[in-house]
């Protein structure tokens, strides 16, 4: 699937519209390091999934912050630990099939956000995709909700996708599109290569790092008017029966200023 096409993703009541440009420069490897695991603080997470136990997703942020995982309409979509991965096993008795863990508050507004994941192979019918976002609030879709989103980001093996969303009450996520790719070569799906994302905020300007070593900067005022200081991680399925699945290994997010 390409989410530029977006004909085929359209996770709880998703609508896309808005598209602005979008400038690109080849970069080599995406150069970043995740949060040290030190001492929690109001203005950043950061979670190692590698080497924890299969079983239910954590409590906490491997430095200590608070996390929270969202009530899902099929059981198998709760986010949990398996083999070293923050994924999911959906069991097809909800489509499309989505997992949320998320932050706590953050002292200031998100600047930084990114994760490390694994593909790796299925037999179902849509590909796993890996998602993070901005929010207003705890996120409780299930309830046809949605909070304030500046920053909505979704990536699988074949392309990724940068949207905003506006609050709403009912009728679910309206994401609004404003950028998107594709990878040429498509991104390893053998369940052992880690891939690597990060987006960097600054004002009405988001710096994406792309997992195949490119660089693309985003602009759009609701970026910097919608500016949140939650975020969520989440594997997702376009339909319950996935031909592949996003795993975590890594997430960070922060409130620092950016490194550009």
């Amino acid at each position: 699937m390409r989410f530029a096409d977006l004909g085929t993703f359209r996770p709880i009541g998703i609508v896309f519209a808005v598209t602005v440009s979008v400038t690109s420069c080849a970069s080599g490897a995406p150069e970043f390091s995740p949060l040290p695991k030190a001492a929690p603080t109001a203005s950043e997470v950061y979670g190692d999934f590698s080497q924890l136990p299969d079983g239910p997703a954590p409590a906490t942020f491997s430095n200590g912050a608070p996390a929270h995982v969202a009530e899902s309409a099929d059981p198998g979509s709760t986010p949990r630990i398996i083999n070293g991965q923050l994924t999911f096993r959906p069991t097809g008795s909800a489509s499309p099939a989505a997992g949320y863990f998320q932050t706590d508050a953050l002292e200031r507004a998100v600047t930084r956000i990114g994760f490390r994941w694994i593909i790796s192979p299925a037999k179902g019918k849509s590909p796993g995709v890996a998602a993070a976002a901005v929010t207003g609030e705890l996120a409780h879709f299930i309830d046809g909700s949605s909070p304030e989103m500046p920053l909505h980001f979704i990536v699988d093996s074949d392309s990724w996708n940068y949207s905003v969303a506006p609050e709403r009450d009912k009728g679910g996520v309206e994401l609004l599109s404003i950028a998107s790719g594709t990878f040429n070569p498509p991104l390893a799906e053998d369940g052992k290569t880690i891939h690597s994302v990060e987006i960097c905020v600054a004002k009405d300007t988001a710096t994406l790092s792309l997992p195949d070593g490119t660089e693309q900067t985003v602009r759009d005022p609701r970026i910097k008017a919608w500016a949140s200081r939650f975020a969520f991680f989440e594997p997702f399925s376009a339909s319950g029966d996935p031909s592949s699945i996003a795993g975590f290994t890594e997430v960070w997010a922060d409130s620092k200023p950016c490194r550009n």
